[in-house]
């Protein structure tokens, strides 16, 4: 998953702050890291946020709205988002702004928003961000299933998995090869995560909306078992 983080120049430490706190896996595109020595910058920008990334992240305050630079990259990611027929455009609130001063198309929208400036508030947005994160990618990979008319095999996609997807789906088989379930407390000890890990929830809902893994809910705490598909399992007694 790659986000841009849209922003004015004078909150870069935050940015750079808040980027450092986001999960390792979490691909983020940041203008001081990614733009190279003589590239065309409006050029660079428009073709990034309107093919090169997942999402954008971009950091409103009085100082971001009077800015040429951050509305126009709002412009082009309002216009990406419409072209997408998803949610796109992921605002976060630095002050206090009244409606009526914020852009068309985003005033009516839900906003994170920044407590204040110091470590444990930065923290806690970046934590927040990563969950709503986790939880756009689960919607999106939904609907974009329905526009795939075909699917590679499971045998090639598995070939395709990142190390982490394919660790993963290894103690899966592993642990659940005949059938039986998993539970979720389970897995995080196998795999040695914390309880809760945002990094093991998007490799497990990866997995699944692959057709690898099937879940159930097994408490009304949100814990869940998780299984093989039968689609799987019958390619593994086949390979």
């Amino acid at each position: 998953m790659k986000i841009f983080l849209s922003h004015h120049s004078h909150h870069k430490p935050l940015i750079r702050e808040f980027k450092g706190m986001l999960p390792s896996f979490l691909l983020t595109w940041l203008d001081e890291e990614s733009l190279s020595w003589g590239e065309s910058v409006p050029a660079e920008l428009k073709s990034t946020i309107q093919s090169g990334i997942d999402f954008i992240i971009i950091f409103l305050d009085k100082k971001a709205l009077d800015s040429k630079w951050v509305m126009q990259e709002l412009e082009w990611a309002i216009q990406r988002e419409q072209e997408l027929k998803r949610t796109f455009v992921l605002p976060i609130l630095l002050e206090a702004v009244a409606s009526e001063e914020l852009p068309d198309g985003i005033s009516d929208r839900l906003f994170l928003r920044l407590n204040n400036f110091n470590r444990s508030s930065i923290e806690d947005l970046a934590k927040s961000a990563t969950i709503k994160l986790f939880q756009l990618v689960v919607e999106s990979y939904s609907s974009l299933q329905l526009e795939v008319p075909s699917r590679k095999s499971l045998k090639s996609i598995r070939d395709e998995l990142s190390a982490g997807q394919a660790k993963l789906l290894g103690y899966l088989v592993e642990q659940g090869k005949d059938g039986r379930e998993i539970s979720q407390r389970q897995i995080e000890q196998g795999m040695h995560q914390p309880h809760a890990s945002a990094e093991l929830f998007y490799r497990l809902e990866t997995l699944i909306q692959q057709a690898f893994v099937r879940k159930r809910r097994i408490s009304a705490d949100g814990q869940f078992s998780y299984a093989l598909t039968e689609e799987f399992r019958s390619q593994l007694d086949i390979a």
